[in-house]
């Protein structure tokens, strides 16, 4: 197989990375680099697959799980936007009632969904516990 072959795979399988961002087609990009050499200095097909097959399980073992830990370290830390209204705090802006499930609070501008374990009028200040799907779980602040 023509070197330049594996060279247009490789570019592909680097292009496909910037998609992905698991270093998993990288690792398959850089073996097509091994097998583009191999070929270009003559090994036949089994040489050249097994250049392949050595560069890419070598980097899957080795390199990419130390990208992956660089790569995405900081991502524990970081909160989607419903994760963060838990602890701030609320205003009731539509009754609670926890047993006909109904209410709304006021969370930094934005209206949710809450409920709580007791009966809170309009206006009554409170604090987010805990978030369950699209329902904010609020209790009144003394």
């Amino acid at each position: 197989m023509n070197y330049y072959i594996y060279l247009i795979a490789a570019v592909l399988f680097f292009v496909g990375e910037t998609f992905t961002m698991e270093f998993s087609l990288t690792c398959l990009g850089l073996g097509f680099c091994g097998a583009a050499v191999a070929s270009y200095l003559g090994l036949g097909l089994w040489g050249q697959l097994g250049i392949f097959t050595i560069i890419s399980v070598l980097f899957w073992l080795t390199i990419r799980p130390l990208a992956l830990r660089y790569l995405y370290r900081n991502t524990k830390t970081i909160k989607t936007p419903a994760q963060n209204v838990i602890g701030k705090k609320a205003m009731v802006e539509i009754e609670i009632n926890p047993t006909q499930n109904t209410g709304r609070v006021k969370v930094e501008g934005e209206s949710w969904k809450a409920t709580a374990t007791e009966a809170l009028a309009k206006g009554t200040p409170c604090i987010v516990e805990k978030l369950d799907g699209v329902t904010l779980f609020v209790k009144k602040i003394n």
